[in-house]
C-alpha cells in the first residue's frame, strides 16, 4: 500500500515538473513552415495539398511533386532509407527553424498546434509514421543526426513547385489564370473598335 501512494505521489510530482518553457507555451502560426512530398495523382496528397496552405496560408506551404520529378524522387528514396516511409503524402512540419515532425499520410491540420507542443514537451522530433509513432530525442547524438539529415531533405534538398496561379517575388510575369482572362477579353475589345 505505501509502495503504491509512494507511485502515486512521484507520478504527479514528475508531471509537475514539465519544463516552463512548455507549459507556457503557446503556438505561434507565424513561425510553422510545412513541407510536403506528394504526387498529384494521390487524393491524399492533393486533399492536403489543399487544406495546409488554406489553413495556415500558401506562404507557410513548399510543395515537392514526384510525378515525373528524379530529383524528388531520389530526395523522397532518402527520406524513406533513413525513417522507413513508404507512403505519400510525407510533411515535415518545422516550426521556429527546427523539424518538429514528420507525417506519414493524411492527418488533421487542425493538431498542428498540439503536435508541435508535444515535440517541444518531449525535446526531441516526432516521428508519426504508418509503421508506428515515434520520437527522435534531441539529446542523442546518433537521433539528432538523423533529424539534422531528415531537415535537410525536407527544407533544402527538394525542388519545389510553383503552382500556375502563383508568381514568385523575382518573377514578374502574369499568373495563368489572369492571361487566361486577359487573352479571352481581347476579341471582347476588338468587337469594340468595329
Amino acid at each position: 500500500m505505501r509502495r503504491a501512494v509512494a507511485l502515486a505521489l512521484l507520478l504527479l510530482l514528475s508531471s509537475a515538473l514539465v519544463p516552463v518553457s512548455a507549459s507556457n507555451w503557446k503556438f505561434d502560426p507565424s513561425l510553422v513552415h510545412f513541407y510536403m512530398y506528394g504526387m498529384k495523382t494521390c487524393p491524399h496528397c492533393r486533399h492536403m495539398r489543399e487544406l495546409i496552405p488554406l489553413t495556415y496560408g500558401a506562404d507557410k506551404f513548399t510543395y515537392y511533386e514526384l510525378v515525373g520529378n528524379k530529383h524528388n524522387d531520389e530526395v523522397m528514396n532518402n527520406i524513406s532509407r533513413l525513417i522507413g516511409v513508404t507512403g505519400v503524402p510525407v510533411i515535415g512540419i518545422v516550426y521556429n527553424g527546427s523539424l518538429v515532425a514528420v507525417i506519414e499520410g493524411e492527418y488533421n491540420v487542425s493538431v498542428t498546434p498540439q503536435i508541435v507542443r508535444d515535440a517541444i514537451k518531449h525535446n526531441g522530433t516526432l516521428l508519426l509514421l504508418a509503421s508506428g509513432n515515434y520520437i527522435l530525442p534531441h539529446n542523442d547524438t546518433k537521433a539528432m543526426k538523423i533529424v539534422e539529415k531528415l531537415q535537410y531533405l525536407f527544407t533544402k534538398a527538394g525542388e519545389p513547385e510553383e503552382t500556375p496561379t502563383t508568381t514568385s517575388k523575382e518573377n514578374k510575369k502574369v499568373c495563368g489564370p489572369a492571361l487566361i482572362i486577359a487573352i479571352a477579353m481581347v476579341p471582347l475589345f476588338l468587337r469594340r473598335r468595329r
